[in-house]
């Protein structure tokens, strides 16, 4: 079996994204009330935990250098340890944002070092404020300053109560739906979590090599290597008979 096909689709579905997202943000210029506020180097948002399905980090993890490799391991002994102490999600998001940093394949300008295979959930975060906003814990603000934001935001255009848009992202999770979907097809199991994790389980252990054996194959390796953590990998599927 092959994963020629599934990166495939995730080739066309970046496309689809990338022309579907400039559409709304064209017509989103032209509502008076909403901007636009992304722009090269504003890597506030790069703190977030990312989620994916295991496809798109491959063609990521054949791209990445020495430095960013060097950097992603340096973050893994991290998140390992904070996924392992967080008493549940909330707590691990917290945890990630204020222990982890940035994503280690930014560059020293704060731009992402492998834009243009970034996965479809970056490709659809857009922010509707400045991106200073990007970067406050809103956990701490005053519940007056929290109504304020809340109060500025345009509920039909925005994934409310946040301040990016709406419509990119359904299209995103539409599209990650599709791929796990595709995975499920071709070998029986489909994996997605945490952007990071799923990259460096890649470098360090060839999983795109155990997948295609199927779920139960999958499963027992990530059992068996202690690599199944809280909070970073979703499986899915059932077990294909020999």
């Amino acid at each position: 079996m092959s994963w020629q096909a599934i990166l495939q689709q995730l080739a066309a579905g970046q496309q689809q994204l990338d022309r579907q997202t400039q559409e709304e943000c064209a017509r989103v210029r032209n509502n008076e009330r909403v901007g636009i506020f992304c722009r090269s180097g504003c890597s506030n948002c790069c703190s977030l935990t990312v989620n994916c399905s295991f496809a798109e980090v491959l063609p990521l993890a054949g791209l990445i250098n020495s430095e960013q490799r060097a950097s992603l391991d340096k973050k893994i002994e991290k998140l390992r340890e904070i996924s392992q102490q967080a008493s549940d999600l909330k707590d691990f998001l917290r945890r990630f944002r204020e222990q982890l940093g940035g994503c280690p394949l930014l560059t020293a300008d704060g731009s992402c070092g492998l834009y243009s295979q970034r996965p479809y959930s970056c490709r659809a975060l857009l922010s509707t404020r400045n991106s200073n906003w990007c970067a406050v814990d809103f956990a701490s603000l005053h519940p007056l300053e929290k109504q304020a934001f809340l109060s500025s935001l345009d509920p039909e255009l925005v994934a409310f109560p946040t301040h990016y848009l709406a419509a990119p992202q359904e299209i995103a999770l539409e599209l990650e739906a599709l791929l796990l979907l595709a995975m499920r097809e071709q070998f029986g199991v489909a994996l997605a979590g945490n952007f990071l994790y799923q990259i460096w389980l890649e470098l360090e252990h060839r999983l795109s090599e155990i997948i295609p054996q199927g779920f139960a194959a999958t499963r027992n390796y990530l059992e068996q290597n202690q690599l199944d953590l809280p909070f970073l990998l979703q499986l899915q599927g059932e077990a294909k008979e020999a």
